[in-house]
């Protein structure tokens, strides 16, 4: 189950901070350390997105059944997103690791909706 985390984590192109969480892994390897690490990760994804969603709703303003459905799919990929990550994270469910793997599964998914959001926005150039 790791291993098809780390997998799909792979076909993620590299995020803008890479370099600032791969300093605070660095800095605290202990499993509390990485917990964090994948905390502020998925913190900064989820403000990413909060920003993308913020210029599609804006886009969508005036139309109300795009607005209607843009946030009936927004709420159901919340719901999908949460429970992906907790069954894909399953096996390590009660163990240290767990919160990291959650995090991790949650950053990666919320960088890849930003993107949708992104292009829904703005066009597949970006």
């Amino acid at each position: 189950m790791i291993l098809a985390l780390l997998l799909v984590a792979a076909d993620v192109p590299a995020a803008p901070d890479d370099e600032r969480e791969t300093a605070c892994y660095e800095a605290d390897q202990s499993q509390q350390g990485m917990n964090r690490c994948a905390g502020e990760t998925y913190a900064r994804a989820d403000a990413a997105l909060n920003i993308a969603w913020a210029k599609v709703v804006a886009a969508y303003k005036g139309d109300q059944e795009g607005s209607k459905l843009l946030l009936d799919a927004q709420r159901g990929w919340l719901k999908y997103r949460e429970a992906q990550c907790r069954a894909a994270a399953i096996d390590s469910k009660g163990g240290s690791i767990w919160p990291m793997m959650v995090a991790s599964c949650m950053a990666d998914m919320t960088r890849r909706r930003t993107h949708e959001l992104v292009v829904m926005v703005e066009g597949e150039a970006n």
